[in-house]
């Protein structure tokens, strides 16, 4: 009982991941890495092994979730999962507003955590709670239509489904720890690159990413095959990389460019936040509640388009097609030019960047994440200020310094090195 106090006074540091075993021994696969909440679906903490597993788990310092859906009878499933001995439970999915509250009024009275990852129209971002979820996103990666051929967006570069600005404004709404709980699209087997991608997309915005695999992966990582656990071994220096400086998280954007969006169009798109971040423009994400704090002090501020009449919750995918969108960016970037707002780099067309300030502190982050499935190098960067020293940090790899210059609009520096997927320069 201790265990299990200790694990939820734990659970803003928790990283997340769905699981797909109750078998005990299948927690030794997590030793060494960060992963320390499981979510488990009611197959398995339903199982014979649940209470065992739980246990286990608990001695590990792994929290257990079970996963709760409104398919089914939930209440009768909150009433089982009380007595399973896991942590907690997830409600995901829509549910309808007497049921949630009769499934969530069960596991508070057994003193288990729980949380709601459903749909973005049913976060309240003003709700005092630790954790924000959502189970609705893009799997993130470059956007590839069904012939196979990649989707160019108006900014020229491969579009990158990405789910960047739904974050970015999230981030800036709350102070609660962000979760995105989107799952690889069924029936698929992925590279361990696309995995890679997903945690850096939700990392370098502030959120951590609830690690699923494909169904294949699953079954090869739990029968220990040595390239599952190669790959295996590579998303976990990938979670490491981040949970290695949380500070990162909590870092304010550095960029000079505010676009007002109100919750209704977040929720919706984020698609002139990602066509900027496509531009590698450093974008601050501006909650329409919060205008007049970043009306003034040299940031431009934008008022994103209204969402049309109509667009429910299925039609939040930006489509990079959309000249309506489009012709809000090219009024955007005409009016930007080719100054620099925070950062400007080159040779990333399949990359997307974010750049952050740590509060309090004279250090800038600049976020890397490669969305191609080959690696890249031959970077350059130019960010406003003025920084003598900067370290490129890559997963599984040590550090390397980087020299910088001072360049006419502020400090430049490159990066030789190989970005397979994921990197941070921290420069001070």
């Amino acid at each position: 009982m201790l265990a299990a106090a200790l694990l939820i006074a734990m659970y803003p540091d928790w990283v997340p991941m769905r699981w797909p075993s109750a078998d005990p021994k299948s927690l030794e696969l997590l030793a060494h890495t960060p992963v320390n909440c499981l979510w488990l679906e009611r197959p398995e903490w339903s199982s014979d092994r649940a209470t065992a597993f739980a246990a286990e788990a608990a001695r590990r310092g792994i929290a257990t979730l079970g996963v709760i859906r409104r398919e089914g009878d939930p209440i009768e499933a909150a009433r089982a999962l009380a007595k399973s001995g896991l942590t907690g439970g997830v409600a995901e999915g829509e549910f309808d507003g007497y049921s949630l509250m009769l499934v969530t009024g069960t596991l508070a009275k057994a003193k288990m955590m729980y949380l709601e990852t459903g749909p973005r129209s049913a976060l309240r971002f003003e709700a005092p709670v630790p954790i924000l979820a959502t189970s609705q996103g893009m799997w993130p990666g470059i956007h590839v239509e069904n012939g196979g051929s990649a989707t160019a967006g108006p900014t020229a570069n491969p579009w990158i489904d990405t789910n960047t600005g739904f974050l970015r404004h999230a981030r800036a709404s709350t102070e609660a720890t962000l979760w995105i709980a989107v799952r690889p699209p069924a029936g698929s087997v992925y590279p361990v690159q696309r995995y890679l991608q997903a945690v850096g997309d939700a990392a370098m915005n502030g959120a951590r990413w609830v690690v699923a695999l494909d169904a294949d992966l699953e079954r090869r990582l739990l029968a220990r095959e040595s390239k599952a656990l190669a790959d295996w071994g590579k998303i976990a220096a990938a979670l490491q990389h981040y949970e290695d400086h949380r500070e990162w998280r909590a870092a304010a954007p550095a960029g000079q460019i505010g676009i007002v969006q109100e919750d209704a169009q977040a929720r919706l798109s984020g698609g002139l936040f990602d066509m900027l971040a496509a531009k590698h423009m450093s974008v601050v994400a501006v909650p329409g509640a919060r205008r007049g704090e970043v009306s003034g002090g040299g940031r431009l501020v934008f008022d994103a388009p209204a969402v049309p009449a109509g667009v429910t919750d299925e039609d939040f995918i930006y489509d990079p097609r959309d000249t309506g969108a489009n012709t809000v960016w090219q009024k955007v970037a005409g009016a930007v030019g080719r100054q620099n707002k925070g950062a400007r780099l080159f040779n990333v067309s399949s990359m997307l960047s974010h750049v952050v300030q740590l509060r309090g502190q004279r250090q800038l982050v600049l976020h890397l994440v490669n969305y191609s499935d080959y690696p890249t190098s031959g970077i350059t960067a130019r960010v406003l200020g003025t920084y003598r020293r900067a370290r490129l940090y890559r997963p599984g790899e040590a550090p390397v310094d980087i020299e910088t210059e001072k360049v006419e609009d502020g400090t430049g520096f490159a990066i030789d090195e190989r970005i397979t997927t994921i990197a941070t320069v921290v420069l001070e």
